[in-house]
């Protein structure tokens, strides 16, 4: 009984990995932005994965986005609005840094419990080498 070969083509026919300059992204890109291409489509016609193009589409936007803000932000603010604005800002990455302690110091009492009450070592020695 004879078994199927595999299809070979599609490896010789993939075109090689490589990383495309940024002026090829920007121009896909703008190519699927403005409609004239689906992501598909523009996979297809370079020879990507449509989620590539989808990563490349949300990083662009994000920084579109981001440089938008910042700059008309920062143009229309006074010192006393910034400094307002800046002092949210470190009261919301306290109130963070508190929540990331308490959450650290909930996992450790949860290990710490598991530990006495399961008789088995979670923790690493630190005496112990890497194999």
């Amino acid at each position: 009984m004879a078994t199927k070969s595999k299809d070979k083509t599609k490896i010789a026919t993939r075109k090689p990995w490589r990383r495309l300059g940024e002026d090829v992204k920007e121009k896909i890109v703008c190519e699927v932005n403005s409609g004239m291409l689906s992501k598909r489509t523009a996979g297809r016609k370079y020879g990507l994965p449509p989620s590539t193009i989808g990563n490349w589409l949300d990083k662009h936007n994000l920084a579109i986005l981001v440089h938008s803000k910042a700059s008309n932000v920062l143009s229309a603010m006074d010192e006393n609005q910034e400094t307002k604005l800046l002092k949210k800002k470190i009261d919301e990455l306290t109130n963070a840094l508190a929540d990331a302690q308490l959450r650290n110091v909930g996992l450790e009492t949860m290990i710490e419990v598991a530990e006495s009450e399961l008789k088995i070592n979670i923790r690493k020695k630190r005496g112990t080498k890497r194999s």
